[in-house]
């Protein structure tokens, strides 16, 4: 196995590992909020509450990712060759786009 064979996969250990223990990370800040707020007592909370909330994070974590990724795919795709096309053909005229020559005087 190469070396960017082992780096390849510890990359892909690490990606699986962040989105296992991230919602598990959420779950925590959101209950250590609720028992300083005074809005939850740990001892009333069962093992059943903590997986059902676990799960309701792993989910929403994974569609607000999915959702970002998807925006971001279509950003690159779509909007950014337009704006790219844009600036190179502002970038080949000789003036800029406010009238003005390299010298600040305005031109006529």
């Amino acid at each position: 196995m190469s070396q960017s064979d082992q780096r390849n996969n510890l990359k892909l250990l690490l990606v699986g590992l962040f989105l296992l223990f991230a919602p598990a990370l959420f779950v925590v800040v959101t209950l250590e909020f609720l028992i300083l707020t005074g809005d939850l007592v740990l001892s009333d909370i069962s093992l059943l509450d903590f997986i059902e909330l676990y799960l309701i994070d792993l989910v929403l974590f994974a569609v607000v990712g999915y959702g970002i990724y998807r925006l971001t795919l279509w950003v690159v795709a779509n909007r950014l060759p337009e704006t790219l096309d844009g600036q190179e053909l502002r970038g080949a005229d000789s003036e800029p786009a406010d009238g003005r020559d390299s010298s600040g005087d305005e031109s006529r």
